[in-house]
Parts: structure tokens; C-alpha cells; sequence
């Protein structure tokens, strides 16, 4: 993508690391509009076409039910493969996890109650032998966006698929997406970040704003054609470098002319 050559080189590089067994997270970070969707779009596109199975799951500003992400992961991945060889007592937490499966596996009988870190053990435990049962057909990348709005039930989880991925040398790429600005609060979040860091599991790649010249290169490719040096000074002084406004005004002085 445009501008952006290095940092896909680096996201394909996590890939192949995942693939070959060594499970990773890749955290992209920036400001809304800098190109983290654009930047795991092209990486799907990567992991598409060499065969691997993606799974993908977004959390939302106004608060959503524990684990309501990985609902959508848990239902793709039963979509895609069905329920393959895995246990009655993890397909019943998968269930409960995403209960639009019920009318798919009814006679599913529940798990008997625990207490409640037994049974959120056994919640990361159900989830983690799906991705391995997953991951023994193709290697699997997980992608968690805007996770700056994640519950803490999510992130739990995401920290348990991590280390225990990491630990069973587990063909698994967690991407995870966020601006940095709204990490402030979540504290759950900052811990999950650094603790990545210190295990040294996760390359993080920031996104920053397009310098001049990579703003000029996204305004040849937008307007097909060289853009005049002027119109390249005046687009970078409005958009402060930021990919989304760059294209907003691009539009405009195309729709000008």
C-alpha cells in the first residue's frame, strides 16, 4: 500500500514467523485515520492467498456483552470448519460464548458451574483448543480490532492464547489494532501491552503521518497523475499528514476539476 511498504513488509514478516510455529501478536497502534484497517487488509490478502485461515472480530465504543469480540471469531471459525474433533465440554463453552450456535448444536447439554476463575480457565481453555484444532488444517491469524474498547474478559483471553500459544509452538498471528491515545484508562489493557513486551511476544508497529513526499506519492496515485508541487504544500498543511483526510481532499479537488 501506499506509504506504507515497510510496515507491510513487517506485518508479512510476523506472518511467516506464526506460520512456521512460532506464535506472535502484531500490534499496529495510530490515530484514527493513519491506515491501521488498510494496513491488516493488505496483510489478509497475504495470509488469504498463501492458504491460511483468517478469523476477525472488532469491539465497539459503547460497551458490548463479556467476550462479545470473540463471539464473532467463535462463529466464523465453526462456520468455516465445523465442529471438527472437539469435545462436547468445549463446543458447550463455545456456545455459551456465541449462543447463535445453540440452534446449530442442540443437543449440546451445558457444563456444570464453577466457580468463577475455574471457569474462566476453562472458557480460555475451550477457545484455545479450537484455534489448535484450527491450526492443524492451515496457520490461523486472529484479528481484533479497535481492542482499546475491549472487555476485560477479551483481553483475558487474548493474554491466554498468547502465552499458552507461544508455549505449544501454536501456528497463530493475534493482530490486534488500537489507538494509543485511548489506552489511558485501561489499565487492563496497558498491562496486557507490557507484558507482551517483557515476554517479548509481540512486535508493535505505529503508525505516523505521511512526510511530504509520501503524501505526494498518495496523491499521484489518487489523481493519476504527478501532483504540482504547490497543491502537494497545500494538501500536506490541511491534512497534517494523515492518510484518511489526504484522501477526503484529494476527492474534492478531484470533483474541482
Amino acid at each position: 500500500i501506499v506509504g506504507r511498504r515497510r510496515e507491510v513488509a513487517q506485518a508479512r514478516a510476523e506472518w511467516r514467523k506464526a506460520a512456521a510455529g512460532d506464535s506472535r501478536v502484531l500490534l499496529i497502534s495510530g490515530e484514527p485515520g493513519i491506515g491501521k484497517t488498510r494496513l491488516v487488509r493488505e496483510l489478509i490478502s497475504q495470509v488469504t492467498v498463501t492458504g491460511g485461515i483468517v478469523l476477525t472480530c472488532e469491539c465497539h465504543s459503547g460497551g458490548s456483552a463479556p467476550y462479545a469480540p470473540l463471539a464473532q471469531m467463535i462463529e466464523q471459525a465453526i462456520e468455516r470448519s465445523g465442529k471438527g474433533g472437539l469435545p462436547a465440554r468445549a463446543l458447550a463453552d463455545l456456545i455459551r460464548l456465541a449462543p447463535s450456535l445453540q440452534p446449530r448444536f442442540p443437543d449440546v447439554p451445558p457444563n456444570s458451574p464453577l466457580d468463577p476463575q475455574a471457569d474462566q480457565h476453562r472458557l480460555c481453555d475451550s477457545v484455545f483448543l479450537l484455534m489448535s484444532w484450527l491450526a492443524q488444517q492451515a496457520p490461523v491469524t486472529l484479528v481484533v480490532e479497535d481492542i482499546h474498547w475491549a472487555d476485560s474478559g477479551t483481553l483475558s483471553l487474548l493474554r491466554y492464547l498468547t502465552s499458552r500459544g507461544h508455549a505449544c509452538n501454536l501456528a497463530l498471528l493475534s493482530v490486534l489494532t488500537y489507538r494509543e491515545a485511548d489506552t489511558g484508562g485501561a489499565s487492563i489493557l496497558e498491562d496486557l501491552l507490557q507484558e507482551l513486551d517483557r515476554a517479548d511476544l509481540a512486535t508493535h508497529i505505529s503508525l505516523a503521518r505521511f512526510n511530504k513526499e509520501q503524501t505526494a506519492e498518495l496523491l499521484a496515485v489518487i489523481l493519476q497523475r504527478e501532483p504540482f508541487p504547490k497543491v502537494v504544500d497545500v494538501v500536506d498543511q490541511e491534512t497534517d499528514g494523515n492518510p484518511f483526510f489526504i484522501e477526503e481532499v484529494s476527492k474534492a479537488l478531484i470533483e474541482q476539476s
